[in-house]
Protein backbone atom coordinates (compact mmCIF):
# COMPACT_ATOMS: atom_id res chain seq x y z
CA UNK A 1 0.00 0.00 0.00
CA UNK A 2 1.19 3.36 -0.95
CA UNK A 3 2.33 6.05 1.34
CA UNK A 4 1.82 8.53 -1.37
CA UNK A 5 -2.11 7.89 -1.83
CA UNK A 6 -4.03 10.86 -0.35
CA UNK A 7 -6.10 10.92 2.52
CA UNK A 8 -10.09 11.99 1.87
CA UNK A 9 -12.28 12.95 4.11
CA UNK A 10 -15.49 14.64 4.26
CA UNK A 11 -17.69 15.74 7.57
CA UNK A 12 -21.33 16.99 7.16
CA UNK A 13 -22.91 18.40 10.27
CA UNK A 14 -25.61 20.19 11.09
CA UNK A 15 -24.76 22.99 14.29
CA UNK A 16 -27.35 24.35 16.55
CA UNK A 17 -26.13 27.97 15.65
CA UNK A 18 -26.00 30.37 12.72
CA UNK A 19 -23.34 30.18 9.78
CA UNK A 20 -21.88 33.52 10.51
CA UNK A 21 -20.62 32.91 14.36
CA UNK A 22 -20.01 29.55 12.93
CA UNK A 23 -17.90 30.47 10.36
CA UNK A 24 -16.17 33.21 12.28
CA UNK A 25 -14.56 30.50 14.40
CA UNK A 26 -13.75 28.56 11.74
CA UNK A 27 -11.99 31.57 10.06
CA UNK A 28 -9.52 31.75 12.55
CA UNK A 29 -7.04 28.74 13.64
CA UNK A 30 -4.75 30.82 15.82
CA UNK A 31 -8.14 30.64 18.17
CA UNK A 32 -9.06 27.21 17.70
CA UNK A 33 -7.75 25.99 20.81
CA UNK A 34 -10.19 28.12 22.66
CA UNK A 35 -12.90 26.01 21.65
CA UNK A 36 -11.45 22.68 20.00
CA UNK A 37 -10.40 19.83 22.33
CA UNK A 38 -8.08 18.57 19.94
CA UNK A 39 -6.40 21.21 19.41
CA UNK A 40 -4.28 22.64 22.45
CA UNK A 41 -1.60 25.13 20.27
CA UNK A 42 -1.88 27.58 17.82
CA UNK A 43 -0.53 30.67 16.86
CA UNK A 44 -0.67 33.53 14.20
CA UNK A 45 2.28 33.13 11.80
CA UNK A 46 0.79 36.41 10.01
CA UNK A 47 -2.23 37.84 8.99
CA UNK A 48 -3.43 34.31 6.88
CA UNK A 49 -1.08 32.20 8.47
CA UNK A 50 -1.45 29.57 11.28
CA UNK A 51 0.86 27.28 12.69
CA UNK A 52 -1.78 24.39 14.69
CA UNK A 53 -1.02 21.54 16.58
CA UNK A 54 -3.79 19.07 16.86
CA UNK A 55 -3.91 16.35 19.45
CA UNK A 56 -5.05 12.88 18.75
CA UNK A 57 -4.23 8.92 18.72
CA UNK A 58 -1.88 10.07 15.90
CA UNK A 59 -0.48 14.21 16.66
CA UNK A 60 0.09 16.05 13.69
CA UNK A 61 1.29 19.67 13.38
CA UNK A 62 -0.01 21.81 10.37
CA UNK A 63 0.96 25.39 9.19
CA UNK A 64 -2.66 26.71 7.59
CA UNK A 65 -2.63 29.09 5.10
CA UNK A 66 -5.94 30.68 3.85
CA UNK A 67 -6.42 30.84 0.11
CA UNK A 68 -10.25 32.22 0.15
CA UNK A 69 -12.00 34.06 2.90
CA UNK A 70 -15.66 34.45 1.33
CA UNK A 71 -17.87 34.46 4.22
CA UNK A 72 -20.75 36.18 2.26
CA UNK A 73 -20.91 32.82 0.38
CA UNK A 74 -19.75 30.68 3.22
CA UNK A 75 -16.70 29.42 1.72
CA UNK A 76 -12.94 28.82 3.27
CA UNK A 77 -10.14 27.56 2.09
CA UNK A 78 -6.83 26.98 3.54
CA UNK A 79 -3.86 25.09 1.96
CA UNK A 80 -2.04 22.87 4.65
CA UNK A 81 1.54 21.81 4.84
CA UNK A 82 3.69 20.30 7.70
CA UNK A 83 3.36 17.06 8.37
CA UNK A 84 0.44 16.92 5.84
CA UNK A 85 0.61 18.74 2.50
CA UNK A 86 -3.16 19.41 1.01
CA UNK A 87 -6.37 21.42 1.33
CA UNK A 88 -9.12 21.69 3.16
CA UNK A 89 -12.31 23.63 1.96
CA UNK A 90 -14.90 24.28 4.46
CA UNK A 91 -18.55 25.37 3.09
CA UNK A 92 -21.37 26.70 5.81
CA UNK A 93 -24.63 27.73 5.50
CA UNK A 94 -27.70 28.24 7.52
CA UNK A 95 -30.09 25.20 6.61
CA UNK A 96 -33.31 27.22 5.89
CA UNK A 97 -35.52 25.84 8.16
CA UNK A 98 -38.80 27.37 9.24
CA UNK A 99 -39.03 30.20 11.51
CA UNK A 100 -40.92 27.96 14.05
CA UNK A 101 -37.40 26.12 14.60
CA UNK A 102 -34.21 27.08 16.54
CA UNK A 103 -31.57 28.26 13.12
CA UNK A 104 -29.07 25.77 12.61
CA UNK A 105 -26.04 25.76 10.01
CA UNK A 106 -25.01 23.27 7.80
CA UNK A 107 -20.91 22.84 8.06
CA UNK A 108 -19.21 20.96 5.16
CA UNK A 109 -15.82 19.72 5.90
CA UNK A 110 -13.54 18.24 3.01
CA UNK A 111 -9.87 17.32 3.41
CA UNK A 112 -7.59 15.89 0.80
CA UNK A 113 -3.86 15.48 2.38
CA UNK A 114 -0.69 13.24 1.92
CA UNK A 115 1.51 12.27 4.52
CA UNK A 116 4.90 14.04 4.06
CA UNK A 117 6.51 13.98 7.63
CA UNK A 118 9.05 11.03 7.46
CA UNK A 119 7.65 9.84 10.93
CA UNK A 120 4.43 9.60 9.65
CA UNK A 121 5.40 7.86 6.28
CA UNK A 122 7.21 5.15 8.26
CA UNK A 123 4.14 4.41 10.65
CA UNK A 124 2.02 4.17 7.32
CA UNK A 125 3.77 1.38 6.50
CA UNK A 126 2.65 -0.89 9.22
CA UNK A 127 -0.10 -2.72 8.59
CA UNK A 128 -3.64 -0.82 9.74
CA UNK A 129 -1.79 2.63 10.30
CA UNK A 130 -3.41 4.12 7.77
CA UNK A 131 -6.97 2.95 9.54
CA UNK A 132 -5.93 4.33 12.89
CA UNK A 133 -4.56 7.72 11.08
CA UNK A 134 -8.04 8.18 9.87
CA UNK A 135 -9.76 6.99 12.91
CA UNK A 136 -7.61 9.68 14.60
CA UNK A 137 -8.69 12.39 12.12
CA UNK A 138 -12.24 11.14 12.76
CA UNK A 139 -12.17 11.49 16.59
CA UNK A 140 -10.16 14.89 15.90
CA UNK A 141 -13.64 16.09 13.92
CA UNK A 142 -15.84 14.85 16.25
CA UNK A 143 -14.78 16.88 19.36
CA UNK A 144 -15.07 19.86 16.40
CA UNK A 145 -18.71 19.28 15.56
CA UNK A 146 -19.80 18.83 19.24
CA UNK A 147 -17.61 22.27 20.59
CA UNK A 148 -18.84 24.32 17.61
CA UNK A 149 -22.20 23.64 18.82
CA UNK A 150 -21.39 24.74 21.90
CA UNK A 151 -19.33 27.87 21.44
CA UNK A 152 -20.69 29.33 18.28
CA UNK A 153 -23.53 31.47 19.29
CA UNK A 154 -26.61 30.10 18.85
CA UNK A 155 -29.32 31.53 17.83
CA UNK A 156 -33.15 31.93 20.00
CA UNK A 157 -35.30 29.35 19.23
CA UNK A 158 -38.86 30.92 19.39
CA UNK A 159 -40.78 28.43 20.36
CA UNK A 160 -38.61 28.14 23.69
CA UNK A 161 -38.86 32.16 24.44
CA UNK A 162 -40.89 32.87 27.47
CA UNK A 163 -42.67 36.04 27.13
CA UNK A 164 -42.93 38.32 30.31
Amino acid sequence: MSVDRPFRFTHRWAVPADARSVLALLADPAGYPRWWPAVPRAHRLGPDRAAVRLRGFVPVRLTMERLIDDRARGLLVAHLSGDLTGTVRVTVHDDGAPARRATRCIVVWEQEVVLTSRWMRAVARVPGARAAMGLSHAAAMRSARRALGAKAVPTADPARTTRP
